[in-house]
Formats: structure tokens, C-alpha cells, sequence
């Protein structure tokens, strides 16, 4: 089986803030390619002469209608249904289903939906054993917040499904060749060039509206009260012609594995969560690399906290260790909690600055920390601490502990 997933870590935010959910041409993760079989009969369709889709305008239609009868007010990702493909293009139930299964496999357990979106581009039916199917297969995972589906990870991958069809006329997934990397899918269409070219062609406009048109298709054929979906660090989209989200749906309680409550505004933040820390990332027009790091440490002391913080900051070209001086002021967060606050600047060779705002919950058990950060850039951000400060003062105005 060749995995679609790798589980989102850390290092990958930045480029998640840049991209959104998934690169559009980044290739899913697979074993090394099999030797390619000969084709002898090869049938094109560019994607847009499709004609057994399912257009953007008929779903919106019926999502208008459906999403507001049956409505869930659940915001638990585990009460999500499983996607099934109801379309009628050829071979795609089929390989809708493999590509979920694999992701499910592939990814976080936790992950409420897996929502495919495929390009085909053509297909081989010359030999019913080995039928050969050409295409981009792209496939998101979603939790649900409130009424908003969030995406939590994803796969994109050009490639090759080989089918089988069974006596009763229906379709069964053999294999699929779905590289790593650019080069090796190059090589994989050695002999396609045509339907290689119809792939890399698409736009991304191209690439949104399937995927919209399958989101919406999910939320019409469920009869989900789901508004609108989410890629981390962008603003929710709202789904096709469903109803408008409610404004007490834009805000979401989180509960972090911490020990620890916010709520933020689904409009100005987006969290990525992950077992060492947990990230909520401004929502930029312009990026600008503002977020709020909360994590427990293992220390007691809310200065020492602090001051390891600031330390852990600064970096030398020795990588010697380096201290850095900060002032250490009481504060409160929350509804009354009492905390200690620093802030600091890190200056950079090249005339940028990290900024840095830290708020530390003193415990025996295990300090918490609330750390803001951005990075000055003349011209560019020009945000000053009290305005690092501002653009979380909801936030943290909400917090609770327990």
C-alpha cells in the first residue's frame, strides 16, 4: 500500500502558513515506483471536458437547501460521518475509498473526516486486469469546530491507480503508484507526456474549486450543519451556498492537553496543536510570522521559566550557550490569573528583530507558558511589543486553567 500521509509536525507550519493545507504540487508520500507496464490503448479526458462531474453551481444548489433542514449543533470531529464518493465519474468510488482508507492509516486516528479530490486525466482499459488510471490525487483531513471544518493534514500526489474489473462489472484497487517526489513522477509518466501535461496545467483555482465542490458535496449528501471549512493560517471559506455561519460559531473554546481553556475567533487565529506545544497563528493578509506558543515546561519557578525562555532565544554562531537580560514584571491573565511577564527583542544581523512577549502560570507540577511572538521587519511589520500585546488580548483575556 503507498501511504498518502505524513502526520504534520512542527517544522511544517511555516510552510502551512505560506500554503494552506497541502501544497498544490507537493507529491504525497509512497514507496519507490514499480517498473511501468506497457499501455497499448490510452484514453484522454482533459478535466475540463468531464462531463460526468458534478458541476460547482448543482451542488451549491443543494447544499442551499439540505445543509439548513438537517441540522447537528455537535462540534465533536467524532461525529463526523465518513465520506463516500456519490458521483458518477468512472473508477472514482473505487479509488476514493482506497485513498481514504490509506490516510486514515497514514495520518492522526483522530482526524474527523478524509474529503478526496481527484483529476483524472486518462485512463487505460485495454487489459480488464490492469486498468490503468492517470491522474492527481489530492485528499484532506478535517476536524469540526463548531461549524467549521478545519483542515488538520493532507496529501498531494500525481500518479497511477491500477484497477481491476470483477465480474459483476464493478472496479477493485490492485495497486497505486503515487512517488514522493517530483522527479520520480516525472519518470512514472515516461511514455504520458500528454496527460502528464494535462496535470501540471491545472491551476489552483482549478485545484479550489474541486475541492470546494467536494466539501460541499460531503456537507449536502450528510445534511450537515457545516458553514464553511478552513486551512491553517487562512480565513474559513464558506461553503457553497450554505447558510451564513453564526457569529457565536466564529468563536471557538479550545482545551488544550495542558491543562488549559481559550477561545479565539475562527476569523483571526487558526491553532495547530501538536504534543509538545500548542501553536495559534495570527491570520495575515501579509505574513508575518505572529503567533502565541503555549507549552508546559518541566520547571516550577515562573522567573526561571522566564528566563530560559529568553535564554533559548538568542542565538550565537558557536552555538555557546548565551543569556539574555530581561525585566520581570507581575501580571494577570485570564479572569484574574496571576502570572509573571517579560518581553524581549532578539535583533538579527540583517536589521530584523524577533519579538518576543512571554506570560508564565507559576506550578508546582509543570510552569505554563503563553509566549507571543513576531518578527519586526522595517516597513515590512512594523509591530511594537504593545501592539505584539494587542493582537492577543482577546486571547488571552479568555484563558482558564485548571
Amino acid at each position: 500500500m503507498k501511504r498518502y500521509g505524513r502526520i504534520m509536525a512542527a517544522t511544517m507550519i511555516a510552510a502551512l502558513m505560506a500554503t494552506g493545507c497541502g501544497a498544490a504540487d507537493t507529491p504525497a508520500p509512497t514507496e519507490a515506483p514499480q517498473a511501468q507496464e506497457e499501455t497499448t490503448e490510452v484514453t484522454e479526458e482533459t478535466v475540463d471536458e468531464q462531463d460526468d462531474t458534478v458541476s460547482t453551481e448543482e451542488v451549491a444548489e443543494e447544499v442551499s437547501e439540505d445543509a439548513s433542514e438537517d441540522e447537528s449543533d455537535s462540534s465533536d470531529s467524532a461525529s463526523l460521518p465518513r465520506y463516500v464518493y456519490t458521483g458518477t465519474e468512472e473508477y472514482l468510488d473505487v479509488i476514493s475509498e482506497y485513498m481514504i482508507k490509506d490516510a486514515e492509516e497514514g495520518f492522526d486516528p483522530a482526524t474527523g473526516v478524509f474529503i478526496p479530490f481527484t483529476f483524472i486525466a486518462g485512463a487505460d482499459d485495454s487489459d480488464p486486469e490492469d486498468i490503468k488510471v492517470y491522474g492527481e490525487f489530492d485528499i484532506d483531513g478535517y476536524d469540526l469546530l463548531n461549524t467549521t471544518l478545519v483542515c488538520c493534514n493532507g496529501g498531494r500526489s500525481r500518479g497511477i491507480f491500477h484497477l481491476k474489473k470483477e465480474d459483476d462489472g464493478s472496479y477493485s484497487v490492485v495497486d497505486a503508484e503515487l512517488p514522493y517526489t517530483e522527479e520520480e513522477t516525472v519518470q512514472l509518466f515516461e511514455g504520458h507526456d500528454d496527460m502528464y501535461s494535462i496535470l501540471t496545467a491545472l491551476t489552483d483555482d482549478e485545484k479550489n474549486e474541486k475541492r470546494a465542490e467536494a466539501i460541499a458535496e460531503y456537507v449536502n449528501t450528510n445534511g450537515l450543519n457545516i458553514t464553511q471549512w478552513q486551512d491553517y493560517n487562512w480565513k474559513p471559506v464558506a461553503v457553497l451556498n450554505a447558510p451564513e455561519t453564526a457569529e457565536e460559531d466564529q468563536f471557538y473554546e479550545y482545551t488544550g492537553d495542558m491543562g488549559y481553556t481559550i477561545t479565539y475567533d475562527l476569523r483571526e487565529y487558526s491553532m495547530s496543536p501538536s504534543a509538545e506545544s500548542d501553536m495559534l497563528g495570527k491570520i495575515e493578509d501579509e505574513y508575518t510570522g505572529t503567533f502565541m506558543l503555549v507549552k508546559k515546561t518541566g520547571l516550577s519557578d515562573a522567573d526561571e521559566t522566564l528566563q530560559v525562555t529568553a535564554d533559548e532565544t538568542v542565538w550565537t554562531p558557536d552555538d555557546d550557550e548565551a543569556t539574555i537580560d530581561i525585566d520581570i514584571t507581575d501580571a494577570t491573565i485570564g479572569d484574574g490569573i496571576d502570572c509573571r511577564r517579560a518581553a524581549w527583542d532578539v535583533d538579527l544581523e540583517d536589521g530584523r528583530i524577533f519579538r518576543y512577549i512571554a506570560y508564565v502560570i507559576p506550578n508546582e507540577e509543570g510552569t505554563l507558558a503563553f509566549i507571543l511572538e513576531t518578527t519586526y521587519d522595517k516597513g515590512i511589520n512594523d509591530m511594537s511589543t504593545e501592539d505584539l500585546d494587542e493582537s492577543f488580548k482577546t486571547v488571552l483575556d479568555s484563558v482558564k486553567v485548571d
